[in-house]
């Protein structure tokens, strides 16, 4: 019989040497596993911040480029500024309806004129407004009234020259609305089409807190299509249980608008 007393176990430094290997190992294994946590949370969070700037630039661009005004840029109250920027947002006029053609002669001084909606076009809503390039006439519409054949549009203001001759040509006006983009406190807000409509935020995190502005070409006048130019940034809010935050992401675009219908905004 084989005596007992000839075997042997681990002595204290190989069972230490084995616990020693094995914590580097897992030390190993936890930081791989750390890593690729917080590898992921970045691109969840980077593309979280794009998406949301990359939406609210298409948006922009849309806008901007069914544009029938020139651009001009506005403070964070939405009131004009001077000079080509940056800036808090940007205004302009859009296309909203027409051709419409004029049923009545209407005298200077007055502040009302009676048009005919073109079939299938949306009536026009009180703070909109309405174009005249024949007759240089750009006014706010205050109220609306009747039928989309004989249809009264009250003017913020008088007229300042007469319409007439309306029995015998056509006389075309068309309908814009008033669109503006506004960075208020870190949001990205867009107001239209009017004016009693409130602002709808469209991006958070915004990090430039003047986006926009009017570039000129080198000899210092607007380019012959009138552009305006965007470098949004953006990051998110949200950050991992390990305090990572994604990194902000720069946007810049210039917008040519495709033509001018309106002189005055």
């Amino acid at each position: 019989m084989k005596s007992l007393s000839n075997e042997r176990g681990l002595s204290l430094i190989e069972i230490l040497v084995t616990m020693a290997v094995f914590a580097v190992v897992g030390l190993v294994l936890y930081s791989l596993v750390s890593f690729s946590m917080i590898l992921g949370a970045k691109n969840a969070a980077i593309n979280t911040a794009h998406q949301q700037a990359r939406g609210a630039l298409v948006r922009m661009q849309q806008d901007l480029h069914s544009a029938v005004s020139t651009p001009y840029l506005v403070d964070a109250n939405g009131n004009q500024v001077t000079g080509a920027g940056p800036a808090a947002g940007i205004s302009f006029q859009k296309w909203s309806s027409g051709p419409h053609l004029f049923k009545s002669d209407a005298a200077a001084g007055q502040n009302q004129i009676i048009i005919k909606i073109t079939s299938g076009q949306a009536p026009p809503v009180v703070g909109q407004r309405v174009i005249m390039p024949s007759h240089q006439i750009e006014d706010d519409i205050t109220a609306v009234s009747g039928t989309p054949d004989n249809l009264t549009l009250t003017l913020a203001q008088n007229l300042p020259v007469a319409v007439t001759g309306t029995s015998t040509y056509s006389i075309a006006c068309f309908i814009t609305e008033r669109c503006s983009y506004t960075v208020v406190s870190g949001t990205l807000e867009r107001q239209g089409p009017t004016a009693s409509n409130s602002p709808s935020v469209i991006g958070h995190n915004i990090t430039t807190a003047a986006p926009f502005s009017t570039p000129t070409a080198a000899t210092g006048s607007l380019y012959s299509r009138f552009v305006a130019a965007i470098n949004l940034s953006t990051a998110d809010s949200h950050s991992t249980n390990l305090g990572f935050k994604s990194s902000n992401i720069y946007l810049n675009g210039q917008v040519p608008t495709k033509g001018r219908l309106t002189t005055f905004q």
